[in-house]
């Protein structure tokens, strides 16, 4: 789209109570009309698949104060009023037994016996062998030849392969993890797909518990095994629904964010050029292109527990609430010349990972990875490039979590 075209959709105004969710105009953009309700109407009335109407919040101060006020909004999934984007999603909202979908004090209970297995240092002492999976993978592309698609080649396999490293789970059982969390994820699955999968993948995690308590090993699900399920702080069930939620959060969203991540840098020569220069500036960088990706698209999510004025108008007691993350990291009132990439921003504020006590537990982790791969790329493929033309590219209009489906590079 040109900067014409993009101009004139900006100004375009907004229908009353549209159908959401909305077109992306640009697949590397969230939908022109965020930015359109950002400017006039940040608080943006829409109707949902069932008839069912809820808010967007669009702004970055509007999302964040939500996110922190646990007293007037609940984020308990399945609720009444819990807005969705599917059919299928209601089903799995109602089966989520994980903290994710608990507002305190349950949250709380559970999530601090995780606290420790993702603490900063216990993910720093991870780098080695991070570091190494990101080197044998690029070995593995260069030893193969151009061309090859990222995402099969390195952004499916080494988030993966950290994963299994970390959580004990065995490598070779990526592609069913990935194929679980995305039935999850998808905007196309039946309601019984879904649940079957979401189901499946929690039958799974229960079973390599049932493994590790027989033979305990060194990682994540063995020590939680050990410090809350023996002493009966949590059962054998409850760790099999947090075990799922984890894998599917440390497959899925890392995937795209090394594809998107890639994609942007080989569409700007100059950031890319400037990175390479000097590769101190990565971490900065990956703060950067977190808040440009932000591939979470429809969540958080929450329904009001009080009547609440936001933006000039009142949100209802009941009234459900789409946080547009991407939104709100695109917001010029916190990030000027929002819709740029500048890998030198101080793009500390961005809300990728959420906010409040539902913040990504795996942020730490997550940002080491990015870290670590991008450097490793911009090294060892200096002259890495697109083998295809960039309108070429299929990106997943039909996922919760965006990103791209292939990548075809060369170099």
């Amino acid at each position: 789209m040109s900067q014409s075209d993009a101009a004139a959709v900006a100004d375009e105004p907004l229908p009353h109570c549209p159908a959401f969710p909305f077109r992306r105009d640009d697949p590397l953009s969230p939908p022109a009309a965020y930015a359109r309700a950002r400017e006039a109407e940040p608080m943006l009335r829409v109707t949902l698949w069932n008839g069912s109407q809820a808010w967007l919040v669009t702004r970055h101060e509007h999302v964040r104060a939500i996110l922190a006020d646990d007293a007037r909004f609940s984020g308990r999934f399945g609720q009444d009023g819990f807005p969705t984007v599917t059919e299928a999603r209601v089903a799995v909202d109602r089966g989520e037994r994980a903290f994710v979908g608990m507002d305190n004090p349950e949250h709380d209970r559970y999530r601090r016996m995780l606290t420790q297995e993702f603490s900063v240092p216990r993910m720093r002492a991870l780098e080695p062998e991070i570091a190494r999976l990101a080197e044998s993978l690029i070995d593995g592309m260069i030893a193969a030849g151009p061309p090859q698609d990222l995402v099969q080649t390195l952004a499916v396999p080494f988030p993966s392969l950290v994963m299994s490293a970390l959580f004990g789970s065995p490598y070779e059982d990526h592609r069913f993890i990935i194929d679980c969390a995305v039935a999850r994820h998808g905007l196309t699955q039946s309601v019984d797909t879904a649940n079957a999968k979401a189901r499946e993948l929690v039958d799974y995690v229960r079973r390599l518990i049932d493994a590790k308590a027989a033979a305990p090993g060194e990682d994540l699900l063995s020590r939680v095994l050990n410090a809350h399920v023996h002493p009966g702080r949590m059962t054998r069930d409850e760790l099999a629904e947090i075990g799922a939620m984890i894998l599917r959060a440390g497959h899925d969203t890392t995937t795209n964010l090394v594809a998107m991540g890639t994609l942007l840098l080989l569409r700007d020569d100059a950031q890319r050029a400037r990175l390479a220069a000097d590769p101190a500036g990565i971490p900065r960088a990956v703060e950067e292109l977190l808040r440009l990706v932000s591939p979470v698209q429809f969540s958080p999510r929450r329904v009001a527990r009080v009547d609440v004025e936001i933006g000039g108008v009142t949100v209802r007691a009941g009234d459900g609430l789409f946080l547009l993350l991407g939104s709100a990291n695109r917001d010029a009132a916190v990030f000027p010349d929002p819709d740029g990439l500048d890998v030198g921003r101080d793009a500390a504020r961005h809300l990728a990972f959420g906010f409040g006590i539902h913040q990504c537990l795996g942020q730490t982790l997550a940002r080491i990875e990015l870290r670590i791969v991008f450097e490793t790329i911009l090294r060892r493929l200096p002259a890495l490039r697109l083998a295809v033309p960039a309108d070429a590219l299929r990106f997943k209009d039909d996922m919760q979590i965006y990103g791209v489906h292939a990548l075809p590079v060369a170099w």
